[in-house]
């Protein structure tokens, strides 16, 4: 349970500087959210290092206290800007709203498919993060029936080079994943080169999670391998599919060129 509550804070705060950046927040409220997501990161991370790396583990209740600290500095920043408002921040918000009036294209169907895929994929990598987490002894357990020579230091070893491919990438991409849905409403050309980049790391990184010498599904029973591999091309299909909606259709085109197009 505890873990499960450690995945959805850390999916709360990764919408806090997204929130930042789309209601165009000052850039150190913005940066002070970022840091917040980073540190939930970690906290989850040392979390399962419990047994596998003991010493970082401690780190776990020193780290929660500077998740504290952050989070009432972004309280009392945020308690700030509400009582007052500076000159600038106002200026900047007007000459932003009549940018917006000047530049505002209706997003397409394309585009809103893709911000849904997206943020599927996103709801999908923290099930199967919750998914591992909740079922860490057995990946140790099928480690030891699989090496029964190994001592327990080989054992550790395995599971956290097999916990280090399954959470590390699972967070990025699900991070990734869940910028880009919101970045691609932009129409800038650059997030959907950068979402092209992001499709086939993660398509690289599914064929090294199968080929290589960890052998990551081994430690499935062998009912549940098909089930990993219908998540994964599932995965990987919907990653794909996001970036063809925003380079093939005529209207997603259009839209990143209109966007793109200086203000004369």
């Amino acid at each position: 349970m505890h873990s499960v509550l450690g995945l959805l804070l850390l999916l709360l705060t990764l919408l806090l500087p997204l929130a930042a950046l789309l209601a165009r927040l000052p850039g150190k409220i913005t940066i002070w959210s970022a840091g917040l997501f980073v540190l939930t990161l970690i906290q989850v991370i040392l979390a399962g290092f419990s047994r596998s790396v003991p010493f970082l583990a401690a780190l776990h209740p020193s780290n929660a206290m500077l998740l504290f600290g952050l989070n009432v500095i972004l309280i009392i920043q945020g308690w700030q800007m509400m009582e007052k408002k500076s000159p600038e921040m106002e200026q900047a918000l007007t000459a932003q709203a009549l940018h917006n009036r000047r530049t505002r294209h209706r997003v397409p169907l394309e585009i809103n498919l893709a911000t849904g895929g997206y943020l599927l994929y996103t709801f999908i990598s923290v099930s199967v993060l919750t998914l591992f987490f909740l079922n860490r002894n057995d990946v140790v357990n099928a480690v030891k029936a699989l090496n029964p020579d190994f001592s327990q230091r080989e054992i550790d070893g395995s599971v956290f080079s097999i916990q280090v491919i399954v959470v590390g990438a699972h967070i990025f991409f699900g991070t990734c994943a869940a910028c880009l849905a919101f970045l691609i409403r932009t129409g800038k050309n650059w997030v959907r080169i950068a979402s092209s980049v992001v499709a086939g790391l993660a398509v690289l990184e599914i064929c090294y999670e199968w080929l290589s010498p960890t052998d990551v599904p081994a430690v499935l029973a062998p009912n549940q391998r098909i089930y990993a591999v219908f998540v994964q091309i599932l995965m990987t299909l919907m990653v794909l599919s996001c970036v063809a909606l925003q380079w093939i259709p005529q209207t997603s085109r259009k839209f990143i060129t209109a966007q793109e197009r200086p203000i004369s």
